[in-house]
C-alpha cells in the first residue's frame, strides 16, 4: 500500500505553450489551435512547442516568468492561514540557484513564502520527495519548470525528438506547473475542499526493463479493482509505450479504459520534469467529482509513478 495517506491537492496549475493556466491551456489543445511549430534541421522536419508568452531572450529569463505566472495564482487562491508557506522548486540544472533565490527574494510574493528549497530531482524523484516534505509542515507549495524546447537541437541529434521520419520520441517542448499541497487536519481546520485526494501513490525506479508500469499496476490492483479514467505524461518513445503495454496485459480488468487514456504530451508536447504535476492538475481540471481516476507517468531517467486521485471539487 501508498506510504502516502491523508494527502490532498488544495490547488494546482499550469504553464504551457497552450495557455497559461490549467482551464485555459486545455481548452486550446484540445481545439487543436496553433499549439506545435515545425523546426527543420539537416532537412528533417521537428514538432516542438516554446511558451511565445514569455520573454525567449534566455532560460534564466523564461523560468523567471513562468514562475512568476505560476505562483501568483496559487498564493492569491491560498487561504490566508496557510500564508506564508514553504516552496519546494525543482527548474532545469543549467539555472544558478543562487540567482534565482535573488530574484524570488526581490519578487512581489516573497513575503508570502517562509522557506525555499531548490530540489535536485526531477520527474518522478521530484515528486516523491514533493510527497515526503509534507511531514513537518501544514501545506507546501511544489513547482517544477523545464525546457525540453532548449535542448531540441541535442534530442535531434541523439533521434530522441518525432520527426517526419522517425516516429520513436518527444515533441520538444517546454513549461511548468505546480500543486499545493496538505493534510486532513488542515482542511477540516479550515473549513477547505481540495481539489483531489490522493487516494493512492507508488514510485518504481528501476524501469528500464520496461516493466515498470506492470509492476506498479499488480500493486495497486491488490487495493483497487477499477481504476478508472487513465491519465499519463507517456510520450511515442517505446521505452514509454511499450512499458504502458506491458501494464495492460498485466491487470487488464482493472483498467476499463486502458485504450482511452489522455495524454498531455499531445496536448502541448514533452515538457521534462514538469509533465507530471501537469498531468495530476489536467487530472484535477478533467476527472468527475467522487470518481476515482489514475495517472501513469513518466520521465527520461527510467522510473515510473502510479497515482489513484479522487477529485473533490
Amino acid at each position: 500500500m501508498s506510504i502516502y495517506q491523508h494527502q490532498y491537492i488544495l490547488d494546482s496549475d499550469i504553464v504551457v505553450p497552450t495557455g497559461m493556466n490549467t482551464e485555459l491551456a486545455i481548452a486550446i489543445a484540445r481545439a487543436d489551435i496553433d499549439r506545435f511549430a515545425t523546426f527543420e534541421d539537416s532537412n528533417e522536419k521537428y514538432t516542438v512547442a516554446s511558451l511565445e508568452f514569455v520573454d525567449q531572450t534566455c532560460l534564466m529569463t523564461k523560468v523567471q516568468e513562468t514562475l512568476n505566472v505560476l505562483i501568483t495564482p496559487l498564493l492569491d487562491r491560498l487561504h490566508i492561514s496557510l500564508k506564508p508557506l514553504p516552496l519546494l522548486l525543482s527548474v532545469p540544472q543549467e539555472i544558478s540557484e543562487h540567482d534565482l533565490r535573488n530574484w524570488i527574494d526581490e519578487s512581489d510574493f516573497s513575503d508570502y513564502l517562509s522557506n525555499i528549497k531548490f530540489s535536485k530531482n526531477s520527474g518522478n524523484a521530484f515528486l516523491q520527495e514533493c510527497l515526503n516534505s509534507l511531514a513537518e509542515p501544514d501545506a507546501i507549495m511544489c513547482i517544477a519548470i523545464d525546457s525540453l524546447y532548449e535542448k531540441k537541437e541535442a534530442l535531434m541529434s541523439s533521434r530522441d525528438a518525432m520527426s517526419g521520419t522517425n516516429p520513436w520520441g518527444v515533441l520538444p517542448s517546454e513549461g511548468g506547473a505546480g500543486m499545493v499541497l496538505t493534510k486532513r487536519n488542515v482542511l477540516d481546520t479550515l473549513k477547505l475542499i481540495p481539489q483531489s485526494k490522493i487516494v493512492y501513490s507508488q514510485f518504481d525506479w528501476h524501469s528500464s526493463d520496461r516493466r515498470g508500469c506492470a509492476r506498479l499496476i499488480r500493486a495497486a490492483s491488490k487495493h483497487h479493482d477499477n481504476l478508472g479514467p487513465i491519465y499519463s505524461d507517456m510520450t511515442n518513445q517505446r521505452a514509454h509505450t511499450e512499458d504502458y503495454g506491458f501494464a495492460i496485459g498485466a491487470r487488464s480488468e482493472v483498467l476499463p479504459y486502458a485504450q482511452q487514456v489522455t495524454l498531455t504530451n499531445e496536448f502541448w508536447g514533452t515538457i521534462g520534469g514538469g509533465s507530471g504535476i501537469a498531468t495530476l492538475a489536467t487530472m484535477n481540471h478533467l476527472s468527475t467529482v467522487g470518481v476515482l481516476s489514475t495517472a501513469f507517468l513518466f520521465d527520461q531517467n527510467n522510473t515510473r509513478s502510479l497515482f489513484i486521485l479522487n477529485r473533490e471539487k
